[in-house]
């Protein structure tokens, strides 16, 4: 197939506004760490570092395997669920403090995109802590939707009857944003649940809503506010006509049954991705998908596509959010 065709028919595929989902690969080239990464940092702490079966088990396994095949203490988890808070976001607000014109910003070119068309609305799921989104909807001076009040980065601007017509027009740009393993901003306290944004430390007496990789991710989103925000996310997959996944691995079997239910329907989906994860080859690279389309990096500046049940190999790297944008 040439390179024209497939872009044609991605272009079919997303063509009526897809709900997008984000996994961590998504947030990466913003300087966010990755799993291993934050295993590493989890090592740093000198109690964590005197328990050397789980420090192995981090480097054999991986950080979810690892607390998954592991009897932590409840503090010991505490621990691990603060250093991955402190972790992401120290690297969240560096990316947020080097924000200015000259940046480019994939995501916010995503959200802009979804957002010309009629109907001025599109919904983001994420499993990610960090404010990427958040950054990218107030650069493109749209309204988001968390389930939480308020916006991070504001402008000045006298009021006018200009200013008053584009405020307007701004609240009718909608960015529905689940987040359905926590937020960085999230925090509870006696089950009182705020949102203090951008704070570079937890607050006193508080415990930060992040899910940690884990499987008590299962039984934590029960409570709010994840069950509510889950709650939304099942509604938008449902709702949704099609389907981009960016850095996700469909590794979340809470989070993803509605997803899988409904591309088994006949809903397009397009993945990109930097290399498949088996829970993708699992669920998305079969017959019961007839609509697929999986971007994946093969190297030296060339993607390989995967197309229904086909493949193919193009010169670019498109399976990058930036130079997908391009061609799409």
């Amino acid at each position: 197939m040439e390179w024209d065709s497939c872009i044609k028919e991605i272009q079919n595929y997303l063509s009526n506004k897809p709900l997008v989902i984000l996994g961590s690969g998504a947030s990466i080239e913003y300087g966010i760490p990755s799993m291993l990464e934050l295993a590493d940092e989890i090592k740093k702490n000198k109690e964590i570092f005197k328990d050397k079966k789980f420090c192995e088990k981090m480097d054999e396994l991986g950080l979810e395997k690892a607390i998954n095949n592991s009897e932590l203490s409840e503090d010991l988890k505490d621990k691990i669920k603060t250093i991955v808070w402190e972790s992401i976001n120290k690297k969240d607000l560096e990316y947020f403090n080097s924000i200015n014109s000259s940046n480019t910003f994939p995501i916010a070119e995503l959200l802009k995109k979804l957002l010309q068309p009629s109907g001025n609305e599109c919904t983001v799921i994420t499993t990610n802590y960090d404010r990427i989104v958040e950054y990218a909807t107030d650069l493109i001076k749209a309204t988001i939707v968390t389930g939480f009040e308020g916006s991070l980065i504001k402008y000045l601007e006298i009021p006018s009857d200009t200013t008053r017509a584009k405020r307007t027009k701004s609240r009718e740009s909608i960015v529905n944003l689940w987040k359905v393993h926590g937020s960085l901003d999230w925090f509870e306290k006696t089950n009182n649940i705020l949102n203090y944004p951008l704070t570079t430390k937890i607050p006193n007496s508080f415990s930060p809503l992040i899910i940690p990789p884990s499987r008590e991710k299962y039984n934590v989103t029960h409570f709010e506010p994840y069950r509510s925000v889950i709650g939304e996310a099942d509604k938008a997959f449902k709702s949704a006509t099609s389907y981009i996944c960016i850095g996700y691995g469909f590794n979340d079997e809470h989070i993803q049954p509605k997803l899988l239910q409904e591309i088994k329907k006949g809903k397009p989906i397009v993945v990109l991705t930097y290399t498949m994860t088996e829970a993708c080859k699992k669920y998305i690279l079969i017959p019961d998908v007839q609509k697929k389309i999986i971007l994946e990096n093969k190297n030296e500046n060339r993607t390989t596509v995967y197309i229904n049940n086909k493949e193919y190999i193009y010169t670019g790297d498109y399976w990058k959010l930036s130079e997908f944008l391009k061609a799409w």
